[in-house]
């Protein structure tokens, strides 16, 4: 099978590996769509570890690495598999060691999917995974019915968390944003309310959802939220908490990943195929594995919210050179 494989800063080659046979507790998945995850994707092409920007990545990376955003068909299951069979269709909640998702097959264990129903497409599927951990960050502030929130930050998980945290019962959900473009698209698609922080003024808010990381992202949202603040994103950088935040009890938090349950699972596709969460929205550019590097490109100039392939056809330019130039 091919996988795209980053062999050091900046340089990438598509390749030809073994699939092994899955273990017991395995399935093999046909992916039938990934998509990228935008730091991971540009801090391992351009040199710098995940959460430690003074690191450099162990290249070369593992085939298919960093992709993990992925759903696709089950093609092979291991003897004590139980909760899935050939055929199905699944997405990847989460896929821990090995080879990357940046492939045309995959091994997982079984807990690391969540099947699929036939009213939800591929494209909706892909970024499943992404979606699961905005819940579980939303869902560490307990019941949320009636309270206000200011989500900071509309990239993928942004854009996620405006959506899913009014259904989960928030009676008024505003996303701030520096960039205007993502203001625009987001007010436009009708997923939620976008503004500058120009234009926040002296507007309160009950709870903080931050999915930059940066402290000065996360600062500004202290300054506005009077109960409880969640960092999603990664943090750089130092926040202060001051007397007055003391003084009123706000709570500041950071996001404490967990096992999602079958409960968490049933809420993430009712979410998606009842309530109308807007998960298809995020993927903007398809840009074939071959030209990789364009990927990057897309998404470091903030163009693209997220970039997906399909790895049935996407390791090979099936044109040729005659076609290219017409």
């Amino acid at each position: 099978m091919k996988a795209l494989h980053i062999t050091e800063q900046n340089r990438y080659e598509i390749i030809d590996i073994h699939l092994p046979e899955p273990e017991d507790d395995q399935v093999t998945v046909q992916i039938e769509i990934v998509s990228t995850c935008p730091r991971w994707d540009i801090h391992m092409m351009g040199g710098k570890d995940m959460f430690h920007a003074d690191r450099r990545p162990d290249y070369p990376l593992l085939p298919g690495f960093p992709g993990h955003e992925a759903a696709g068909t089950v093609v092979a299951a291991g003897t004590n598999v139980r909760s899935l069979k050939v055929g199905d269709r699944v997405a990847a909640l989460e896929h821990i060691g090995g080879n990357g998702a940046y492939a045309q097959y995959l091994n997982y264990r079984e807990q690391e999917l969540i099947k699929l129903p036939d009213g939800i497409e591929w494209k909706q599927a892909v970024s499943f995974e992404l979606l699961k951990c905005v819940l579980i960050g939303l869902l560490q502030f307990g019941d949320i019915t009636g309270k206000s929130m200011l989500v900071s930050g509309l990239g993928p998980a942004g854009m996620l968390a405006v959506q899913a945290a009014k259904l989960l019962g928030a009676s008024n959900v505003t996303a701030v944003e520096i960039n205007r473009d993502r203001i625009e698209l987001v007010n436009r698609l009708g997923i939620g309310t976008a503004k500058h922080p120009d234009e926040l003024g002296e507007e309160r808010f009950d709870l903080g959802y931050d999915c930059v990381g940066a402290s000065a992202s996360v600062q500004r949202l202290l300054e506005q939220v009077d109960s409880h603040l969640m960092i999603f994103g990664v943090l750089k950088g130092e926040v202060r908490y001051g007397q007055h935040l003391w003084l009123k009890g706000t709570i500041l938090e950071s996001y404490k990943y967990r096992r999602f349950g079958e409960e968490d699972k049933a809420l993430l596709i009712d979410l998606v195929l009842n309530k109308g969460l807007n998960t298809e929205c995020l993927q903007t550019h398809h840009v074939p594995f071959y030209r990789y590097d364009e990927a990057i490109e897309l998404l470091k100039r903030q163009e693209a919210i997220k970039v997906y392939a399909y790895p049935k056809t996407d390791f090979v330019d099936s044109l040729t050179e005659d076609e290219h130039a017409s």
